[in-house]
């Protein structure tokens, strides 16, 4: 009977390791913040000017305003939002795609198979519309 019982308390032992190798595997989304998520929060930050062009002028803007800027002059979005995506998924877990007008480019590691993926269109104030996609793993 002390051997059932041994081989029960092994077994639970042996489950409780795996749950946890997986709950810490580099794969495991463990920020909770889905690229829908994440998407609906990007539309509504807002940076200083200053903050990311060369343009003295503390004026608070919409990061997208900024964004779609970007994709004329280069300026410090692309890293802050490095720095971001990072943050939340990891060195490679991302593909950020942006394309405004005739302009686009992309911010990641470019993959073949992603986990999650979403996509939204933001109004510029200057006119248009920036088109972006999130793909994590």
């Amino acid at each position: 009977m002390t051997a059932f019982a041994d081989a029960m308390v092994f077994l639970v032992v042996i489950m409780v390791a795996i749950s946890v190798s997986v709950l810490h595997s580099p794969t495991h989304d463990s920020s909770g913040i889905g690229p829908d998520d994440f998407l609906d929060v990007l539309g509504s930050i807002e940076v200083k000017l200053s903050d990311l062009t060369d343009v003295d002028d503390d004026t608070l803007v919409y990061l997208i305003d900024v964004m779609a800027l970007s994709m004329f002059k280069d300026n410090g979005v692309t890293g802050y939002l490095e720095d971001i995506l990072e943050t939340i998924y990891g060195g490679d877990g991302y593909t950020l795609f942006m394309e405004f007008g005739s302009a686009s480019s992309s911010i990641g590691t470019e993959r073949q198979i992603y986990l999650a993926e979403d996509s939204r269109s933001y109004p510029v104030s200057t006119g248009g519309a920036l088109y972006v996609t999130l793909r994590t793993l």
